[in-house]
């Protein structure tokens, strides 16, 4: 933020609040380094590593601790604990609860993310025990502007760093934890399907008592727990179910992407899966999946023939949800940034825009579920429908918000999406 002509002095007291003072730049580094060494794992463990986001992820804390003594005390304060505190919470639930329910290697630096962000606290809290520095001008005028600046200097902070930042770790850290098998009633066996890159995925699968069989895919940051009722609602109609846990989300090993930029790879292994059993029949598979999971199941049927139909419900790409919406300049401009990191840090290539992919996926049929509630949701698969042509319906849910439409109206929901799938799968 507003930076000071000189840096500040070395802290000198020999008291308690020198030696808390003293403490702030090892501290620092730290979790600087802590922090900085499970991002550079992600960068790495992705299929497409950036060079140009391997290269920010290391000179971001350099510059950042190169920095601190020229910044004053309150900017060092609210660095450290925002990031910090940002950092702590996204490790607890990504990699903290998953290291205690089911400990993995792949964890380790996760949990080096949880502790960075407490020493990131930390340093920033140990700021306030440094000694401050004499403003080398007193005039009333010279501090209104000096306050004024920081405070600009804060917006910007805040919308700039501290908002993108929470951004990026939403989209790259999604909650990761054991899901009890009470949960699902309904008669299943939890089975694991291998990825070519040795990890596993983790599903329910539902037998099926009618012979057409169901690809389930969940939504960003959710897992197979939170499409219960989707499950119950096919089986009760005899669909067969595999609901999958999408990488490096609830018991899947992996790292997330709640974009769904790693998504294709393990809907290939789950196709695999299904069509390797002698209870599914290779010709009536079909995707059913919501939000995220429509994006996803979308994307799949355009270039795998193996699904034979497509129910999306919430589907929205957020490229094609600015497009429809006419974003203006200033709202990409401040997604730029958010994207790149994203980009950086996962190790993956954004996913494509549906718009060019759902032509496709004809002559199979596609059922498109939008809510009116859901700014642009309707308005975007207006255009998935128009650009799919005559074998894509959809079902606009006025009073719905998004993926609402089966708590807000079930019997109709029901009839809609089993209709569908029993004409597509007969």
């Amino acid at each position: 933020m507003t930076a000071t002509p000189a840096p500040a002095p070395p802290p000198t007291g020999r008291g308690v609040r020198g030696r808390i003072a003293r403490l702030e730049r090892p501290l620092l580094a730290g979790g600087l380094a802590l922090v900085a060494l499970h991002l550079l794992d992600l960068a790495f463990s992705g299929p497409d590593t950036a060079l140009l986001g391997v290269l920010a992820i290391i000179a971001a804390p350099l510059a950042w601790f190169a920095a601190q003594p020229h910044v004053t005390r309150p900017t060092r304060l609210g660095l450290g604990v925002v990031i910090g505190m940002l950092a702590f919470g996204f490790g607890i639930v990504s990699h903290g609860l998953h290291a205690l329910a089911d400990p993995d290697w792949r964890d380790l630096t996760g949990v080096g993310l949880i502790v960075g962000g407490l020493l990131l606290v930390a340093a920033g809290l140990a700021a306030i025990a440094a000694p401050g520095r004499r403003p080398r001008r007193t005039g009333l005028g010279w501090r209104a502007a000096h306050v004024v600046g920081w405070l600009a200097g804060a917006f910007i902070f805040v919308n700039l760093v501290a908002m993108q930042s929470y951004m990026v770790l939403l989209v790259t850290h999604a909650p990761r934890w054991a899901i009890p098998e009470s949960k699902l009633s309904t008669p299943h066996e939890e089975v694991a399907i291998a990825m070519p890159d040795g990890r596993e995925l983790s599903a329910w699968f539902v037998p099926s008592r009618n012979g057409g069989t169901v690809l389930l895919s969940h939504g960003s940051g959710g897992s197979r727990g939170r499409v219960v009722n989707h499950i119950r609602m096919l089986a009760a109609n005899g669909y067969g179910v595999l609901a999958l846990d999408n990488p490096g989300n609830g018991e899947s090993e992996g790292h997330s992407n709640g974009l769904g930029d790693n998504a294709q790879p393990a809907i290939d292994a789950a196709l695999d899966y299904l069509v390797a059993r002698p209870d599914v029949d290779p010709s009536r598979i079909a995707g059913v999946g919501t939000s995220l999971g429509g994006e996803v199941l979308l994307e799949a049927a355009a270039r795998d023939q193996r699904l034979r139909a497509v129910v999306s419900d919430g589907a929205m790409r957020p490229e094609d949800g600015m497009d429809v919406r006419d974003t203006s300049a200033l709202e990409r401009a401040m997604l730029w940034p958010a994207t790149q990191a994203i980009r950086g840090i996962s190790g993956m290539r954004p996913a494509p825009s549906l718009f060019p992919l759902i032509p496709r996926i004809a002559p199979r049929p596609t059922l498109l579920i939008a809510g009116g509630q859901a700014k642009g949701e309707v308005e975007t698969n207006e255009r998935y429908r128009d650009a799919g042509g005559s074998s894509v319906d959809l079902w606009a849910i006025p009073d719905a918000g998004h993926t609402g439409g089966l708590r807000t109206h079930p019997q109709k929901y029901e009839a809609r999406v089993i209709g569908f799938l029993d004409d597509a799968l007969s």
